[in-house]
């Protein structure tokens, strides 16, 4: 029992640092699946010049560890008059770089269905918008669904990163009380636990969602 004290007295506190992570990734959600879908439409559907610059945005930020992007913007945006509240600046960086995978899952939801549904609504006269919009749109969303859940729970787990910059959330929770108890393996024995339950959570959704895809629901 005197071993598991500090993590239960400790919980509490690592409670409210995972309502900060999950207040985080929600507000951080939000804008990348807005800017991914719309990064997937210009990539399928715009002008070649308009691609090549999504496909080089798309590189930047794959090819750059988060990290590196949430330090570079913590020390050198404010050099350039740029100066959010750390709040905010943690979320446009974090939604900025899980654009881009969402963009891929997007992109290859439109891209999977048969160009013979587009013929089809060509031949009753319907607009290019209007197929996208009542044909291709919906159905892409609902295949693209499984991958996007799973995306959003590796959004979750990033956010323990924002740490390194001073923004409190779970982890930089745990590690105060680390600090007071000097009980490293207890405590985060308990963060891990909250982390695998909200990422379970999500993972068994969008296992959830990908057998109502396979099975046509």
């Amino acid at each position: 029992m005197t071993e598991l004290g500090p993590l239960i007295h400790g919980f509490w506190y690592l409670l409210r640092g995972a309502g900060m992570t999950l207040l985080m990734a929600g507000v951080a959600i939000v804008p990348a699946t807005l800017f991914g879908m719309a990064l997937a439409l210009l990539q399928v559907f715009g002008h070649r010049a308009t691609q090549a610059a999504i496909v080089a945005y798309l590189f930047l930020m794959r090819g750059i560890p988060l990290l590196v992007l949430l330090t570079f913007a913590y020390y050198l945006l404010p050099l350039t008059g740029i100066d959010l509240p750390p709040f905010w600046g943690v979320v446009v960086v974090i939604a900025l770089y899980y654009a881009a995978f969402m963009c891929e899952v997007f992109r290859a939801g439109i891209l999977s269905l048969p160009l013979a549904q587009w013929d089809a609504a060509r031949s009753l006269g319907m607009t290019r918008g209007l197929i996208l919009r009542i044909v291709i749109l919906p159905q892409a969303l609902r295949l693209a669904a499984p991958p996007f859940v799973s995306l959003c729970a590796n959004l979750v787990k990033a956010t323990s990163l924002v740490s390194i910059v001073g923004l409190w959330e779970l982890t930089m929770a745990s590690r105060e009380i680390v600090e007071r108890t000097l009980a490293p393996f207890q405590i985060f024995l308990g963060a891990a636990a909250i982390y695998f339950c909200i990422c379970y959570g999500l993972a068994l959704y969008g296992r959830h969602l990908e057998r109502r895809v396979l099975h046509g629901h």
